[in-house]
C-alpha cells in the first residue's frame, strides 16, 4: 500500500475532512489533497506528525510493504513481548493461588482432627482371613479433605499449580526459541 493511500485510510479511519488534517498538522487543504492523490510527499516533520496523529509508526507510512502497522518487525515483537508478559503473569497467579489454596487446606488440617477408617485384615484360628475397618483420629490432609468433602476444591487448586506451571514451562520454551532467532 502507497504513502498517499495510507493517509487517505488514516484520515477516513479517524473520522477526518482533509481541512481538518491540514488544521491539525498546519499545513493547506491543498497539501493534504496532494499527498492523498500521490502527486506530492510530506516532508520528515509532516511524516513525524502523521504518524504520532494517528498512532502509527513511521516505518509504517513510508514502506510499501507493510499493509497495517503490526506488520513492522518491532511492532510484532513489541506485541509478542506483551502477549508473552500476559501469558507469564496468568501463569505466575495460577501457580500462586494453587500453592497458597492447597498450602491453606494443608495447615487447617494440621489442627483439625478428623476420624479416618483404615481397613485391616486378620485372620481366625481356622485359617479365614476376615477384613474390617479401624477407626483413628488423624490430622491428615487427605483424609481431611474426604472427611468435609473437600475433593473439589482440592481438584481445583491442584489443578491452577499444575496448569500455571505447565504455561510456564512452554512460555519458557518459547522464550527460548524466540531468543535463539
Amino acid at each position: 500500500m502507497k504513502l498517499s493511500e495510507k493517509i487517505l485510510k488514516l484520515r477516513k479511519q479517524n473520522g477526518l475532512s482533509q481541512e481538518e488534517l491540514a488544521e491539525k498538522l498546519n499545513v493547506s487543504r491543498q497539501a493534504v489533497s496532494r499527498w492523498e492523490l500521490g502527486s506530492a510527499l510530506p516532508d520528515a516533520s509532516n511524516i513525524l506528525q502523521l504518524s504520532k496523529l494517528f498512532s502509527v509508526t513511521a516505518d509504517y507510512l513510508l514502506n510499501d510493504d507493510y499493509d497495517s502497522d503490526h506488520d513492522v518487525p518491532a511492532v510484532k515483537q513489541t506485541e509478542h513481548s506483551a502477549k508473552s508478559a500476559v501469558k507469564k503473569m496468568a501463569s505466575i497467579c495460577a501457580v500462586a493461588f494453587g500453592l497458597l489454596g492447597n498450602f491453606i487446606l494443608y495447615i487447617i488440617s494440621r489442627f483439625i482432627e478428623v476420624r479416618a477408617f483404615f481397613p485391616i485384615s486378620y485372620q481366625d484360628e481356622y485359617g479365614q482371613t476376615w477384613y474390617s475397618e479401624e477407626s483413628r483420629i488423624v490430622r491428615s490432609y487427605w483424609h481431611f479433605i474426604d472427611a468435609y468433602e473437600l475433593e473439589l476444591l482440592a481438584a481445583l487448586f491442584w489443578g491452577l499449580l499444575i496448569a500455571g506451571s505447565l504455561l510456564l514451562y512452554c512460555e519458557y520454551k518459547d522464550s527460548k526459541e524466540q531468543n535463539k532467532l
